[in-house]
């Protein structure tokens, strides 16, 4: 699995983030298990 340049990845046990600043492959690991990506947070609309 390849990292994403700009995506951040979370760890699901202890919470913890990283936003990855240079892309690569391999796959990020926390406690042992993979790290998960996180979604976008939708931007609020200007009505």
């Amino acid at each position: 699995m390849a990292n994403n340049l700009g995506k951040r990845y979370s760890c699901a046990e202890c919470g913890g983030q990283v936003l990855v600043t240079k892309a690569g492959e391999g796959g990020l690991e926390c406690h042992g298990q993979a790290m998960e990506i996180l979604q976008p947070k939708p931007l609020p609309s200007s009505d």
